[in-house]
């Protein structure tokens, strides 16, 4: 969503939910169209810290309920509100600020139609806090289920781990006793597919929690294209369902296009072929 709203020129993506709903629409209708069964709000940094750099603080609850409006319009399966890090000024702590966070979730909430919250792209411990919180500690999200997503990057001797240095084992042995309904990977600088698969091993080795992935469409280049075709992208979904993930989607440069080969290699079934080095154009939607 984020990736493909840029183009608007906005000084956040969530104003657009306010005031070019129907861009948000058209984006919802297509990944809808691509067979996609679940849609995230577009409000992934609407927290009252991230509205206040471009100076919507005052139209949180707005912004969250019409986000809600504007994804339940096209009849999807699902919607999950959607939940990104929140970070004080000066403070790199991931929800440090609970006053924001409560805020945040008591915004998506309220509105009654969500039927899940998705804390996504987190990358510390911080994160598992902030999903305990919302359980004992916001009324307008507590009978929800509470998703987590981490972002996790290859270090120089090859270990993979979050920001805060923390490997996938970490989130998945302590997520289920914080309240996390499902344990997720998304986004990641440099992650390929092959990576994604040995989180998802690693989670299942330390959690019997549902596991889910949304990857990025690669990394992007210094020109803005993210270089993984749609075939590609959906390459290895029979090794993640052998892996036991339920929730498969993708996250920065994901088009309809690449949404619709996953959803035909989960109705068909794909071989596994290897990842081109080669980077080709990012992939246009359907007309």
């Amino acid at each position: 969503m984020g990736s493909r709203l840029l183009r608007l020129n906005l000084p956040c993506c969530e104003q657009a939910n306010l005031t070019h709903p129907e861009e948000v629409v058209a984006l919802h209708r297509g990944y809808r169209a691509a067979g996609a069964e679940v849609l995230l709000t577009n409000t992934f940094q609407a927290n009252p810290i991230a509205l206040a750099g471009c100076g919507l603080e005052d139209q949180l609850h707005r912004i969250a309920v019409t986000a809600q409006m504007l994804a339940w319009s096209t009849q999807p399966r699902f919607v999950l509100g959607d939940v990104g890090p929140i970070y004080s000024p000066g403070n790199f702590r991931e929800f440090a600020d609970r006053d924001a966070l409560h805020l945040t979730l008591t915004a998506l909430g309220e509105a009654d139609t969500l039927d899940g919250i998705l804390f996504e792209t987190c990358s510390t411990p911080e994160a598992l806090g902030a999903v305990e919180f919302a359980l004992h500690q916001v009324e307008a999200v507590r009978d929800l289920p509470l998703l987590l997503s981490i972002s996790y990057h290859r270090q120089p001797d090859g270990s993979l781990v979050s920001r805060s240095g923390h490997p996938p084992e970490r989130f998945a042995s302590l997520a289920s006793r914080h309240g996390v309904a499902a344990l997720g990977v998304n986004c990641g600088r440099d992650i390929g597919l092959d990576e994604i698969l040995t989180i998802v091993h690693r989670y299942r080795q330390a959690t019997d929690l549902p596991l889910f992935v949304r990857p990025n469409a690669g990394t992007p280049l210094a020109s803005g294209v993210y270089p993984r075709t749609p075939e590609e992208f959906a390459a290895c979904v029979p090794e993640l369902l052998q892996a036991g993930v339920s929730l498969l989607g993708g996250c920065c440069g994901t088009t309809e296009v690449h949404i619709a080969a996953m959803r035909t290699a989960l109705v068909n079934g794909t071989p596994r072929a290897p990842e081109k080095t080669n980077p080709t154009p990012e992939y246009a939607p359907p007309a």
